[in-house]
Parts: C-alpha cells; sequence; structure tokens
C-alpha cells in the first residue's frame, strides 16, 4: 500500500509527537513545528476548500438548465469531495498538534489516537473521491515544498 501526504504527514507527526512527551529536546522541537506546519496547511487548505465551494455553489444555482449544468455539477461534486477530504485532515492535524504541544504524556498520547482516528481514508482511485484527495496531496506537497509559504516560517513556542 503506497502512502500518501495526508497519512504520511500526520503519522510522522504523531510518531515525533511520542518523542516529545518523553522530553527529547530535539525530537520535541521538530514534532512540534511539523505539526504546527501540518495543521496550519491543512487549515488554510480546509478554507480554500469551503471558499472555492461556495463560489461553485453560486455557480451551479446560475447554471441550471442551461448548457454549462453539467460541467458545474461536475466541478460542484470534485469541490465537495475535496472539501469533505480537506475538513477531516485539517481535524486530524489540529488533533496531531494538539499532541505535539500537550503538557503531560496522557494528553499527548490521547490527542495521538484522536488524530489517528479522525485521519480521513483516501477515496479509490478513479473515483471522485480519490481523485479529490490526490489532487489535496498534491497541494500539501506544494505547500510543503514552498518556503514563502506563511506556515513554513519558523513559529516560537
Amino acid at each position: 500500500m503506497r502512502m500518501t501526504n495526508s497519512t504520511l504527514l500526520p503519522a510522522a507527526a504523531a510518531a515525533l509527537l511520542l518523542l516529545a512527551a518523553c522530553g527529547e529536546g530535539r525530537g520535541r522541537a521538530a514534532s512540534r513545528q511539523l505539526a504546527r506546519r501540518n495543521s496550519c496547511i491543512a487549515a488554510e487548505l480546509a478554507l480554500d476548500a469551503k471558499e472555492k465551494l461556495a463560489s461553485l455553489d453560486t455557480a451551479l444555482a446560475g447554471a441550471q438548465g442551461g448548457p454549462m449544468e453539467q460541467v458545474t455539477m461536475a466541478g460542484h461534486a470534485f469541490a465537495a469531495a475535496y472539501r469533505q477530504f480537506a475538513d477531516a485532515a485539517s481535524q486530524s492535524a489540529d488533533y496531531a498538534d494538539s499532541a505535539a504541544h500537550a503538557r503531560s504524556r496522557a494528553d499527548s498520547v490521547r490527542f495521538a489516537r484522536l488524530s489517528d482516528q479522525s485521519r480521513p481514508r483516501p477515496g479509490a482511485a478513479g473515483t471522485v473521491q480519490g481523485n479529490a484527495v490526490a489532487s489535496y496531496n498534491q497541494d500539501v506537497t506544494r505547500a510543503f515544498g514552498n518556503p514563502d509559504h506563511p506556515c513554513n516560517k519558523p513559529a516560537e513556542d
């Protein structure tokens, strides 16, 4: 099974947060930074997805009965699947961020478990859901690879 960015990044954050809970200096700093970046990027993508879907809601209302209705409906279905996945990925990333910043090992483990439980599962390749997840993963990769992205700037803990 191939791991995607949406499964790899939260899993890496969860593994590093266990080091953080044990008081590992460098491990703690790395896990906190990764969790913060992942949560920030996921929240940004979820907000963008919400805005795009709202725009397509308006376009769909205007396209009803017209020649662009089918195309607009297809775009709307994709945007809805993307938003659903982005929202779930953002929630999972927020839990991982909470785990990395937890003050006790018990809280860290609890939040890591919640992150794992809330992590969305990718759809089947070639389906609307699968294509939306693939697009989301590309967006995550692009955001992480952009040194000028605001979520990639160091933050003080």
